[in-house]
């Protein structure tokens, strides 16, 4: 069905720029022990969501070189791709951590790569570092899908998802990653992984920035004695990072799936955490999701090297409210609709995909429209207020919009066919 012709007149600001909705004021970690200046650290080889497999190669040769790290190659992907183990750390506190094991999800890669530069430093932090280190072992799998990385996609070279092949174990790679559970026999374990932008978290309409779950190790749910020590070590996650990103943590569903890694890992006894890095406004190449997960990663080692997890509380786990979908990309809001039936006001939610130009480093965003109608109870992350204006061009739902934007100024905006031009 074609929607009524529209007229697009939108409020700017008085320099031309439109309203796009800012959630979330700048603010500091709330505790100073796990307060660490995160661009000290910040790996500088990677400035992007982009990261080739050669690059990280030659980082990784490099810290081969440092006393600190022992690196081994685990194995090779489909294709042939080195996939590395870097282990840190002589406490017997076993942790394993992995990341990028779908490849076009590459926040965890990043926030480990700052990690490795935190502990390779010798600063004003030793004493934290030490604390780490003595009490805990700790076992990195950077990029794990690294022939999915190459091209920016989920899956890998032979098609399959590895977090969905833990039962066959059918790609090299889920072998690689169920072999190393099954020698090392980590105490806790940290799944890193990349989210869609449009989740939100339910009852503050935020993008969900960072998702957390302690997955469940059967059908019931059930509070497993490894499944409880996650509970309560992500509880405390999220009440330290809430009060720096309010209303932008939630929790992943959960269903129980018998194929993935987590929730194997979990029945296994490992405990184990899931953090999903997902949307921000203004953080397009997911650079403050890499700092919010280098800290989060940071506060949770602590408290494993202390046991300090332990005095939280089980009910804190369950205050963590659930990922939902009440987010556009691009909301148009108080849109005067004028036809021949009827004169009425109306919304419009838009969505972008990303269409991605590895070889020559470009990415743009195609928007189509989502929704239309009363769009009250949604938020987005670009909110323009139409304030009643007439719009006079044809949509439909799923269409790439072709809109000229005018304001009472006189700045235009346009987009032709879903792209902003």
């Amino acid at each position: 069905m074609r929607l009524p012709c529209l007229f697009l007149f939108l409020i700017y600001f008085k320099h031309g720029t439109y309203v796009s909705c800012r959630f979330y004021p700048s603010s500091q970690l709330m505790n100073s022990e796990i307060h660490m200046e995160h661009d000290a650290y910040r790996e500088s080889l990677f400035t992007n969501r982009f990261i080739k497999h050669q690059i990280l190669k030659s980082k990784i040769g490099h810290i081969q070189s440092q006393a600190c790290f022992k690196v081994r190659q685990l194995g090779s992907s489909v294709q042939q791709r080195e996939i590395y183990q870097l282990t840190i750390g002589t406490g017997k506190i076993q942790v394993m951590l992995w990341s990028q094991m779908h490849g076009d999800e590459p926040t965890g890669t990043l926030a480990f790569f700052d990690l490795f530069n935190f502990f390779a430093a010798d600063d004003q932090h030793n004493a934290f570092r030490k604390r780490i280190l003595d009490n805990c072992t700790l076992h990195f799998i950077p990029m794990l899908n690294p022939d999915g990385a190459e091209v920016h996609q989920r899956r890998n070279a032979q098609g399959i998802d590895i977090n969905r092949d833990f039962l066959k174990q059918q790609s090299t790679e889920a072998r690689l990653l169920a072999g190393l559970q099954q020698n090392i026999q980590p105490e806790f374990g940290f799944n890193m992984h990349d989210q869609d932008t449009l989740w939100s978290v339910s009852g503050s309409k935020k993008p969900a920035t960072i998702s957390l779950l302690a997955p469940p190790a059967d059908d019931e749910a059930s509070i497993t004695p490894g499944r409880l020590k996650a509970m309560l070590l992500t509880a405390g996650i999220y009440q330290v990072f809430k009060k720096q990103i309010p209303g932008c943590i939630g929790r992943w569903s959960e269903e129980y799936e018998a194929r993935a890694f987590g929730d194997n890992f979990q029945r296994l006894g490992t405990s184990t955490v899931l953090i999903e890095a997902g949307g921000y406004p203004g953080d397009f190449e997911k650079q403050y999701a890499r700092k919010l997960t280098f800290d989060i990663l940071l506060y949770a080692l602590n408290q494993i090297s202390t046991q300090q997890y332990a005095k939280q509380q089980l009910s804190q786990y369950h205050q963590i409210p659930f990922n939902h979908k009440e987010l556009f990309h691009l909301l148009i809001k108080n849109c005067q609709i004028n036809n021949d039936d009827s004169n009425f006001t109306a919304d419009i939610g838009l969505n972008y995909t990303e269409i991605i130009d590895l070889e020559h480093h470009k990415h743009k965003k195609i928007y189509t429209v989502a929704d239309f109608g009363d769009l009250s109870t949604w938020n987005a992350y670009d909110v323009f207020d139409a304030d009643g204006w007439a719009m006079a061009t044809s949509l439909s739902i799923g269409e790439k919009p072709t809109l000229k934007i005018v304001d009472t100024q006189g700045n235009i905006l346009v987009m032709d066919q879903g792209v902003m031009v």
